[in-house]
């Protein structure tokens, strides 16, 4: 299937979407940007037939037959919405809402159109992650105990910045947070019924750093630690009774260390390249497009984060969500 596609935002990852999509020669039919200049150039840059300045125009045009939202998180419910009702698949940035309430609303919507909607949530796409979970589901590691999560950023320490504006939905959950929450829940065998979280606010009042714990009925525990002016390795790593495996910058991670405990000896697991992340993730969509029964794993994980993330907003009782 070749689709229109249309990129709403003209920022980083649109930039690097954008690039994604000529690399495997999709057709980025459409762009809507608020700056002019920036979208101009935009596609200048990448040979975009079609330039708008307001989202009902480009939502509007026939031709359209899927977009990809790259603007701030608040921003995301309405444009996804508009578009589900114009009849568009819709491929989100994460984090694609702020709260499950909007997730549900959307799933709603794609489905009683038989429309297409998913997170654009990288670590899911990637065949190594793909393929460390099929070890994991055959027993591999024995029976999963832990999972160790670390996700840090550094910041520049400005209140005005978006990660840091309670306004547009700031804070280390929600900008971070669903890679590193999508990587435990992945590899626990189900959902966890219970949550612990400390948190450490920024002055404008958004969560600044926390460390969780979570765990299910199975007795898989999961820590997960996340900062945004402290920068932490991206490591994600999955401990069973067999040994453990172990994930360096993980959310396009394309190498793994498998850790034998009977043996005491190491073997690397090698899976897809890094550069094609975005790549995995439009191919994904695009063949859920034509199999949906595929894009019920996507978005049956993104709506246990979210719960999750839900869980986590009512302790914190955090405003932002």
């Amino acid at each position: 299937m070749r689709l229109n596609w249309a990129i709403i935002g003209t920022g980083t990852i649109a930039n690097e979407m954008a690039t994604s999509f000529m690399k495997k020669d999709k057709n980025i039919y459409a762009v809507c940007g608020r700056n002019i200049d920036k979208m101009q150039h935009f596609a200048d840059k990448y040979h975009i037939e079609k330039q708008c300045i307001k989202l009902e125009a480009l939502l509007s045009d026939e031709h359209v037959d899927a977009v990809y939202i790259a603007t701030p998180h608040n921003t995301h419910f309405e444009i996804a919405k508009q578009a589900l009702l114009h009849d568009k698949h819709v491929l989100v940035e994460k984090a694609i809402v702020i709260n499950r309430d909007e997730l549900d609303e959307l799933n709603n919507i794609a489905y009683d159109r038989n429309l297409m909607i998913m997170e654009a949530m990288t670590l899911l796409h990637m065949p190594l992650i793909k393929k460390v979970k099929s070890l994991v589901a055959a027993g591999a590691l024995g029976d999963i105990k832990t999972i160790n999560v670390t996700f840090g950023s550094h910041k520049p320490y400005d209140v005005k910045n978006r990660f840091f504006n309670p306004d547009l939905a700031g804070g280390a959950l929600l900008d971070i947070g669903g890679y590193a929450f999508t990587a435990a829940r992945y590899f626990m065998s189900e959902q966890p019924t219970n949550v612990s979280s400390f948190v450490n606010y920024f002055e404008t009042g958004v969560d600044e750093q926390s460390a969780t714990i979570i765990s299910n009925s199975k007795n898989e525990l999961a820590t997960v630690s996340l900062s945004m002016q402290a920068k932490q390795p991206k490591a994600l790593t999955i401990s069973g009774t067999k040994g453990y495996i172990r994930v360096l910058e993980f959310p396009r991670a394309q190498e793994a260390t498998w850790y034998h405990t009977e043996t005491k000896t190491c073997e690397v697991i090698i899976g897809g390249n890094t550069e094609d992340a975005l790549v995995y993730e439009v191919e994904d969509f695009e063949n859920a497009i034509e199999n949906p029964n595929q894009i019920k794993v996507y978005n049956d994980m993104t709506a246990d984060v979210f719960s999750i993330f839900q869980t986590i907003q009512t302790k914190w009782q955090l405003s932002v969500f």
